[in-house]
């Protein structure tokens, strides 16, 4: 089976396909609505409390880094820590979170902005082949490679961090004497349950990072030194960005207005029309090209996950999902299966709830699916680092288990805290899914075990045996 190609990615690169899965202008049109809907007045402090989290989060990534490069990501580190079977488990998981959460922001919430800015256009006939086109348009950018998708990121990601820090900083001035910290404080929130709740999406937000960058991980120059760099890179730029963008339009709103925020169909790009049209159109601009950023960017991390499945036969997923194109070297057949599946998963939910709505509910959902990713990872990196006698109790157990503590928090603070129709059927499904991956991974245990019990054991940096 021929290989991706090797060695060719920056650390720059890498930090632009990580900002594409971000996508700061597409968050403050679409997910920061759905933190605002819990923590209201509090959404700056939802979103610090977000990146505060995910700094735990990522270390688990960040260490792996150092000794596992894989286009398998979570999957290859789960593997490499606690072997195949807790390996094939992630694996299910990661399936689960990859589908719903491509098709949820980058389908549904493309389709979403553009038929809010005019309700006229909110029918399926308008926002259906949206989101096929933005599903389409992606696959092609990873089909044709590396080099196309990142040198569209860097170009596109650019100009969108530069419209969103400008209009935050005139909405901010503009504000005069109602500037206020207190938004970083429980002042404008009912209580700590809700902005809890609300950390299942501030935190969420920061997810895509670690994975989009690690599964290119066969392909980065020195992968063991341009992945940690990359991941520090991308966390600081998009952590100052979108703290700043929250808190200018939580001011801008106003911090006991913002159930109006929530109620408003496009509340940024409202917002920032009320200052300038100039920045209007080019806030509206730079959301949709967010928007396909996110989808090429996940599109380019799912399809070498995938592909990474396929290579070491599990999932029942054919051989031929794992081929590699011969000219661009990509994983084009995983590509395609991901661009159908997304797709398809995204059109039953938005057509059912809406493409609003449903794109949310999927957003719960595969949640629960992130954070036990990320959980089972933190746990297999101590394993690995003891049998390669490279244990550190800060590094390997100490933030790794702060980071699981945090995790582990916000989904029994989703769970204690009851949520009307539909988000307690997400949450059913989301935590529903991780039995279902245990009982999907005995099942292929049963049908394949010698598949299953050397899963997720490739690695180009070679550890075995040190």
């Amino acid at each position: 089976m021929d290989s991706l190609r090797r060695g060719y990615l920056s650390d720059f690169r890498l930090i632009w396909q990580a900002m594409g899965t971000l996508s700061i202008a597409a968050d403050a049109a679409y997910l920061l609505v759905g933190i605002v809907e819990f923590a209201l007045g509090a959404t700056p402090l939802s979103l610090l409390l977000g990146v505060f989290a995910y700094l735990f989060i990522m270390n688990t990534g960040y260490q792996f880094s150092k000794h596992v490069n894989s286009a398998g990501s979570y999957y290859t580190f789960a593997g490499k820590g606690l072997g195949g079977i807790i390996g094939t488990f992630q694996a299910w998981n990661m399936a689960f979170y990859g589908i719903l959460g491509y098709g949820s922001f980058g389908f549904l919430g493309l389709a979403a902005f553009i038929t809010l800015i005019d309700p006229a256009y909110s029918s399926a006939l308008f926002w259906v082949p949206i989101a096929f086109i933005a599903a389409l348009i992606s696959f092609l950018f990873t089909f044709r490679g590396m080099k196309v998708s990142t040198d569209y990121q860097i170009a596109g990601g650019i100009i969108e961090v530069a419209v969103l820090i400008i209009s935050s900083i005139i909405i901010i001035v503009d504000a005069g004497k109602l500037n206020t910290l207190y938004v970083f404080t429980l002042k404008y929130v009912s209580g700590y349950t809700q902005l809890i709740f609300s950390m299942i999406y501030s935190t969420t937000l920061y997810f895509g990072t670690t994975l989009s960058i690690t599964a290119l991980g066969e392909e980065a120059k020195e992968p063991e030194k341009t992945i940690k760099r990359a991941l520090i890179g991308t966390v600081i730029l998009s952590g100052i960005t979108l703290l700043i963008v929250s808190y200018a339009f939580t001011i801008g709103w106003g911090p006991t207005k913002m159930v109006s925020f929530y109620n408003r169909a496009d509340p940024g790009i409202v917002l920032v029309k009320r200052y300038s049209y100039i920045l209007y159109i080019a806030l509206i601009a730079v959301t949709i090209n967010s928007f396909m950023g996110y989808n090429i960017s996940v599109s380019n991390a799912d399809s070498r996950i995938f592909y990474s499945f396929a290579r070491d036969g599990i999932l029942f997923l054919p051989k031929s999902i794992g081929s590699v194109h011969k000219k661009y070297s990509t994983p084009h057949i995983s590509a395609l299966v991901i661009f159908i599946l997304s797709f398809v998963v995204a059109i039953f939910f938005g057509l059912k709830f809406g493409p609003v709505a449903g794109g949310l509910l999927m957003l719960l959902m595969n949640a629960y699916a992130a954070y036990t990713e990320h959980i089972i990872a933190s746990i297999s990196l101590p394993f690995l680092m003891k049998r390669m006698n490279k244990l550190r109790i800060i590094e390997h157990i100490i933030i790794p288990a702060v980071g699981i503590l945090l995790l582990l928090i916000v989904m029994a603070g989703t769970l204690i805290s009851p949520e009307k129709y539909p988000y307690n059927i997400a949450i059913y499904v989301g935590v529903g899914w991780i039995p279902i991956s245990a009982i999907m991974t005995a099942i292929e245990y049963k049908l394949h075990p010698e598949n299953v019990k050397s899963a997720g054991q490739f690695t180009i940096e070679g550890i075995e045996g040190k």
